[in-house]
Parts: C-alpha cells; sequence; structure tokens
C-alpha cells in the first residue's frame, strides 16, 4: 500500500470512496433490507473501493504467470 498515492488522489476518487462507505454503512443499519441483500451491498461496495484504489496506485495487485 503506497501512503504518498493516497495524498496525491484525485478529489472525485475520494468522493466515490466515501460514498460506498456511507452506502455500506447505511444499508447496515436499515431493518428493511434483508441480510442477503446487506452482503451484496457489502460486497458491490468492497469491489468499487478495490477498484478505484488500484486506480490510483494505492494499492498493487499481485500478478500472476510469467
Amino acid at each position: 500500500m503506497d501512503l504518498e498515492a493516497l495524498k496525491t488522489m484525485h478529489p472525485m476518487v475520494w468522493i466515490i470512496l466515501v460514498a460506498a462507505v456511507v452506502i455500506t454503512v447505511a444499508s447496515l443499519f436499515n431493518k428493511a433490507i434483508k441480510f442477503a441483500l446487506k452482503l451484496a451491498v457489502i460486497g458491490v461496495a468492497a469491489l468499487f473501493v478495490l477498484y478505484f484504489l488500484v486506480q490510483a496506485n494505492v494499492i498493487v495487485l499481485p500478478t500472476f504467470g510469467k
């Protein structure tokens, strides 16, 4: 994890990451949403966060193969 990349991230990436966290927390505390849908929301939000952190070069995924 590159902490220097966190400082240089575009503000729109920060907005997207905060929105994903807010949606996840809101779905966890909502009693009207079923458990399976809560897991789906958490999974999709985690994928969004991972995607944008990889695009910002904060997280470097390992490569497989040659």
